[in-house]
């Protein structure tokens, strides 16, 4: 039983870490993507420019509030 338990974690252990890895690409991705439109690169495209747009609307209201990647946790 105990080797069946272990065998199982290590399966969802090789799981996680494949999803892991193509959220981590993903992420890079992104990250380019922000960069190439920061530098001005390229244009923005409408839909981004619209979101920019209504994250400032907000963030003037007081509705946006950004914390600390280290407290997510704590307030979940």
């Amino acid at each position: 039983m105990a080797i069946c338990v272990r065998v199982l974690c290590l399966a969802v252990q090789k799981e996680v870490l494949k999803d892991v890895r193509l959220v981590r690409e993903k992420v890079e991705r992104l990250e380019e993507l922000a960069e190439e439109r920061l530098v001005g690169l390229e244009e923005p495209f409408e839909d981004e420019v619209k979101a920019v747009k209504g994250y400032m609307k907000a963030k003037k209201k007081g509705c946006v509030k950004l914390i600390p990647i280290e407290d997510f946790k704590k307030e979940t």
